[in-house]
């Protein structure tokens, strides 16, 4: 039987990331957005990319959906095209599992309302929930048994000292999926209130020392950033 592969809808940094974990493990994927100059980019980095307009449904089905495509990931930057994106896809394929990012916070119910098997919600997060959202498997679960399949996959917070080689550069110039195979959430700013500040809504943020990073992926790798940072 045809393995079946993973849709990535939307250009930005958590689909490239995603992306790269998801190439990292033989797992076939598209990246799906209208953003030609995007999408420019990461066809330039060998990633499969493709310029479709979501909600024409023959589009989507000549992509897979219904046939050889069993998840997607909903990363647009707008709900309405998340939403929109959801129930077209379910209404071709109601078994289909998708996984979509919230972008405003009372946007949760509605994305799962249209049909959302997986809603990532970073505006949960602040500093004294950080723990308790590392025990539940809101995130981890999604990552864990929907992308790697294995389970030493975890969310960890890592407190960044004065002499750590990531203080003073900015979110989108920390490259840990790269270096480090980790999946970058965002970083939670103690002198601010311990606010956290999801990686896509601020990518010019600059990390400072006793700042948190919020990270996925493997214990050892989780511990080899640990060990470089310390």
């Amino acid at each position: 039987m045809k393995k079946k592969k993973v849709l990535l809808f939307g250009c930005n940094a958590l689909v490239n990331e995603v992306a790269g974990q998801l190439d990292s493990r033989g797992i076939e994927f598209i990246i799906i957005s209208q953003d030609k100059d995007c999408l420019k980019k990461l066809d330039a980095n060998k990633k499969n990319v493709k310029r479709i307009d979501y909600t024409d449904d023959e589009q989507l089905k000549a992509i897979g959906i219904g046939t050889n495509v069993d998840t997607i990931f909903s990363f647009f930057e707008e709900d309405a095209k998340n939403v929109y994106l959801i129930i077209s896809a379910k209404y071709i394929n109601p078994d289909l599992l998708i996984i979509t990012l919230s972008q405003s916070p009372d946007s949760a119910e509605k994305l799962q309302a249209a049909g959302a098997d997986k809603v990532i919600d970073p505006y949960k997060f602040s500093g004294r929930k950080i723990v308790n959202m590392i025990k539940r498997p809101l995130i981890s679960e999604t990552i864990e048994h929907v992308i790697f399949g294995q389970s030493s996959i975890n969310m960890a917070e890592i407190v960044i000292n004065q002499q750590s080689f990531l203080n003073g550069l900015l979110l989108q110039d920390a490259q840990l999926s790269i270096h480090y195979n980790l999946i970058l959430l965002g970083i939670v700013d103690r002198q601010s209130g311990n606010e956290f500040t999801f990686k896509l809504s601020n990518i010019h943020y600059k990390i400072k020392a006793g700042d948190l990073l919020v990270v996925i992926g493997s214990s050892d790798d989780i511990e080899h950033l640990k060990a470089d940072i310390s």
